[in-house]
């Protein structure tokens, strides 16, 4: 069984080394750049900073390490890289903005539309404590980073992300937010939703379609009396609880998905500024469809 592991391992990784630099340059057709040229050159261009953050990602390196590794490549060009310049990557708006429409250009290469999902939230260790104002003022300290993402069952690709140091509440809003700018660019829509417990509240209903069937477990305290779609939710239970009970343990999915990107990409995020760490989730993300896209 190990050796057959190893094997898909090998084979992701070569369709990885095959597709990389190919996404990210039609990740930065998309984008129109003015800028003026003043100014030190950047050792790295934004293409080679993408990739060598996504490599630095895959090989679950430390910015140190990465830094070395990036100087022994460039090392007959006489290149130097500073682990302060992988660093500063993270946080460079062009750099982001490429991840982010990579994300995106994996979910149109796979064609997603009319798709069925399962979302779920999950926690990787800061390897540095991260400290952070709360919303009340005073000063805390987490070495902890929320990600929820919402992933389509057929193809196993995640739909959104997001990210959050307080709660698994505010990575599902960033997902949300995600979604609208998805559902927006792609035209994907969103046909049924599977979540735990953490979401039976009427409130999540403002996040999806009116036609999205939402496959959820009630609460102790769950009151049926709300609106229409709502109350929809309920009848659809109690007149099918086998096929019901079926749909929403299709959640599990969700959790199948992060067992592998922490077996295959860590369960570190070694950044602790609040954009950079963004950044980092947004990494693991979009290699979790890259990955997953060497499968069909």
């Amino acid at each position: 069984m190990g050796e057959v592991r190893e094997r898909e391992y090998a084979e992701r990784i070569r369709y990885l080394a095959k597709e990389l630099n190919g996404l990210v340059e039609s990740a930065l057709r998309l984008l129109v750049i003015e800028r003026p040229r003043l100014g030190r050159p950047r050792k790295l261009d934004s293409q080679e900073r993408v990739i060598s953050l996504l490599v630095k990602t895959i090989f679950q390196q430390s910015n140190r390490r990465m830094s070395g590794l990036l100087s022994l490549f460039h090392s007959f060009g006489g290149v130097d890289i500073g682990y302060k310049t992988i660093e500063r990557a993270h946080s460079g708006e062009l750099v982001r903005i490429i991840i982010h429409n990579m994300f995106i250009l994996t979910m149109n290469r796979r064609g997603l539309r009319e798709v069925d999902v399962t979302g779920d939230g999950t926690g990787y260790s800061l390897t540095i404590s991260k400290h952070y104002r709360t919303d009340g003022g005073k000063q805390g300290e987490s070495g902890f980073v929320y990600s929820f993402n919402l992933m389509d069952i057929e193809t196993g690709l995640y739909v959104c992300y997001g990210s959050g140091l307080r709660s698994e509440r505010q990575a599902f809003m960033k997902a949300m937010s995600m979604l609208e700018e998805i559902k927006t660019r792609t035209g994907t829509k969103i046909k049924s939703v599977r979540l735990d417990k953490y979401y039976s509240f009427q409130s999540t209903l403002n996040f999806f379609d009116e036609e999205t069937v939402l496959y959820i477990l009630p609460r102790s305290n769950t009151t049926i009396n709300g609106p229409t779609r709502w109350q929809r939710i309920f009848r659809r239970m109690m007149s099918d609880p086998t096929g019901y009970i079926r749909e929403y343990h299709k959640r599990q999915l969700s959790e199948s998905g992060f067992s592998a990107d922490k077996r295959t990409l860590g369960w570190r995020v070694w950044q602790k500024r609040d954009d950079r760490i963004d950044t980092a989730v947004g990494c693991l993300a979009t290699l979790h469809n890259l990955l997953r896209m060497s499968y069909h």
